[in-house]
């Protein structure tokens, strides 16, 4: 019988990695996002100067500027001031800033929703292939049931693995250009695509909630399935009579675990379906080896 050799939490080892990419890097794009600040608003200030001079009789007449423009001014200042200041750095009696604000939200979300779930589903996972014997070579049909189940508990986890990684690259690396969007916010045109980041880094936060939804119904399941069925007993024998009911149980919950981006994105809108890709080509091209073999 196979040892279970020590396992290694690479999604804490991409967490940290991620973190320090946002916290490391973001001071120098915060100070770039402050001058980008900074041009933004005197180019206001400029238009707003212009239209109160007599100079204004050249470009479409003489107009006075309301007190409620200018407080709209010096408030839409102050706000991406504040977003600008505590993007990285923590909040006043808080632990994240702004840049980590919505994946500290879906993380309490996973919380709730018991996140120890998806360590005891990997565990079971990892404990059924460890536990699954190699059969010799002169048994051709138990040696294809073997790496059929091998691959497919493997096909299992590297889902799950994948689209919680995902969700923390991709927010890891859209929240790094927080500061570049943060100044948009003061104009006309293009306030729409700050409003639009905010909406992705929340959809990106969020895949890591749903996906915890997703594991917490499916785990109960699978974690019961797995007991009840093989009680411990994970030999060739076993897997060769459930094999069909086996299958059909994880192709099913691989392809839920595919729609997570889809749903999140649906649900949050965004640009979480970008996840989804990844699946995608990770499923097109395990059919492809499927086909070659």
């Amino acid at each position: 019988m196979n040892q279970t050799p020590g396992a290694v939490d690479w999604l804490a080892q991409f967490t940290q990695s991620l973190t320090d990419l946002t916290t490391q890097n973001g001071g120098a794009l915060s100070n770039f996002g402050m001058l980008l600040l900074t041009f933004i608003a005197t180019m206001i200030l400029i238009g707003i100067a212009v239209r109160m001079s007599s100079w204004s009789v050249h470009f479409g007449g003489h107009r006075s500027v309301s007190l409620d423009e200018l407080r709209t001014f010096l408030f839409r200042l102050l706000f991406c001031c504040v977003i600008e200041h505590y993007w990285v750095t923590n909040l006043p009696g808080a632990s994240f800033g702004f840049n980590r604000m919505f994946s500290y939200i879906a993380a309490a979300i996973s919380q709730i929703l018991d996140q120890s779930q998806l360590n005891q589903l990997t565990g079971l996972l990892a404990n059924a292939g460890h536990n699954t014997p190699m059969p010799t070579v002169f048994a051709p049909m138990e040696t294809i049931c073997y790496y059929y189940v091998e691959g497919l508990l493997g096909l299992a986890s590297g889902i799950i693995f994948l689209i919680n990684c995902s969700s923390f690259i991709f927010y890891a690396v859209a929240a790094l250009f927080g500061p570049l969007m943060i100044p948009l916010y003061m104009t006309e045109t293009f306030r729409g695509k700050f409003l639009h980041f905010v909406e992705v880094l929340i959809s990106l936060a969020m895949i890591r909630a749903v996906a915890a939804a997703f594991i917490y119904v499916w785990s109960q399941f699978l974690m019961g399935f797995m007991t009840q069925t093989f009680q411990g007993d994970y030999s060739i024998a076993m897997w060769l009579a459930n094999l069909i009911p086996f299958t059909t149980i994880y192709i099913a919950f691989i392809l839920n675990m595919f729609l997570i981006p889809s749903v999140t994105q649906m649900i949050f809108g965004g640009g979480a379906g970008i996840a989804g890709k990844i699946g995608e080509t990770v499923e097109k091209l395990g059919a492809l080896v499927a086909a070659a073999g």
